[in-house]
């Protein structure tokens, strides 16, 4: 009698935790729909963002002939004469056979991104950032093309709320029993079927395949859209540390070295190192203002960051301010922090790991469509049995 009363008992938890989690996934997944289609489609756009640019930009390419690249004062002036520009905010070096880019940065409005063959000098393209299809997508990913302040935390707590759909949504795909007909039904598309058939299918099965990557992706996002979120993040990764920030400055009362120019300088000191300008990407970036430092930044591994390292420089002695710890050394705070960008995008294993990503996004995108399809069919079924 008593093993009868408990498995009631059991079962009507189940019952319970189950239309919970079924009201769940469907109010939130009406709340949060169209934000979830957007960021989704705007992330599969964005996915294979690097291998569209070289594709189809010829300005993303130079060829070496067998010269090495120019310093990097001549690629800024360059640039600078070729599009009267008062000065430049760093030059980008990308690789053999790639062009350089040297940015200019006068405020969010006005960014200009300039290309140049870093072999010749000759200045190849200007285009101003906000004009860029790829910027206008990740604008739309990160904060709908409202402003900054409104459409951030919409997509932040949209995300928040499709994490949330994502796990109501396996209680309710989990199968009451495992058995050959719940099994087939649960992992197999019957395109053959008819259309509310295949929709469910394609909702429920499709999800389900999904689900572990679209949590990486949607966590991760969530990581940049809220500060409270990643500072969790940090403290659990770290074993209970916080996230330190510390700003370095130049020393505004020295003077600049005498006919000499820093950003080759750097280049030099650069060259010096075991870095291989031919198969990773370095930048020297130019201080902003009295006080700003020149930053040098190194990635070993290309169409990756969470191995890039930063140095900061003072502005005029060139005396070294500031340095990244590696990333094998870095504490688990500050790894998770540096990885985050590669498991968001999917770069972090190649190809394959971008094209895993990018089916992900256009499943998430559907997921809203199709679970409104089913409640409008059961909406209308409800509405004729109620009128018969």
């Amino acid at each position: 009698m008593v093993r009868i009363t408990s498995a009631k008992l059991i079962k009507k938890k189940r019952s319970v935790f189950y239309r919970i989690s079924a009201w769940l996934h469907l109010w939130l997944g009406l709340i949060s729909g169209i934000v979830v289609v957007i960021v989704s489609l705007t992330g599969a756009a964005l996915t294979f963002e690097e291998e569209w640019r070289y594709l189809f930009q010829p300005y993303q390419h130079a060829e070496s002939q067998g010269r090495s690249f120019l310093p990097p004062s001549v690629l800024a002036d360059s640039v600078k004469k070729a599009y009267h520009l008062p000065g430049v905010s760093a030059v980008m070096y990308r690789g053999k056979d790639r062009s350089a880019v040297v940015p200019w940065y006068r405020d969010r409005a006005n960014l200009l991104v300039n290309y140049v063959d870093p072999y010749t000098g000759k200045a190849l393209y200007s285009q101003r950032l906000n004009d860029d299809f790829f910027r206008i997508m990740i604008v739309g990913h990160y904060e709908l093309w409202l402003p900054r302040k409104i459409g951030k935390p919409i997509v932040a707590y949209s995300t928040l709320i499709f994490v949330i759909t994502l796990i109501t949504g396996m209680v309710l795909w989990w199968p009451k029993k495992w058995t050959k007909r719940s099994r087939n039904q649960s992992f197999l598309i019957r395109f053959k079927a008819s259309f509310k058939r295949l929709n469910y299918d394609l909702h429920n099965v499709l999800g389900f395949y999904s689900l572990v990557v679209a949590l990486v992706l949607a966590l991760t996002g969530i990581v940049y859209g809220m500060e409270w979120f990643n500072n969790a993040v940090y403290w659990t990764a770290s074993g209970g540390k916080k996230a330190e920030f510390t700003r370095v400055m130049s020393d505004t009362t020295l003077t600049p070295l005498n006919d000499q120019v820093e950003e080759d300088l750097l280049y030099a000191r650069l060259q010096k190192t075991q870095v291989n300008l031919e198969d990773e990407h370095a930048t020297i970036g130019y201080p902003r203002g009295e006080s700003g430092t020149w930053t040098l930044t190194v990635n070993p591994k290309p169409g990756t960051r969470y191995l890039e390292t930063t140095q900061q420089f003072e502005q005029h002695s060139l005396k070294l301010l500031q340095a990244d710890i590696p990333y094998a050394r870095a504490n688990g705070g500050e790894q998770a922090m540096r990885i985050n960008y590669d498991l968001h995008v999917g770069s972090i294993g190649g190809i394959t790991t971008k094209i895993i990503a990018f089916l992900v996004c256009m499943i998430s995108a559907s997921l809203p469509i199709t679970g409104l399809i089913i409640w409008l069919g059961k909406k209308k079924k409800a509405k004729e049995k109620a009128v018969s």
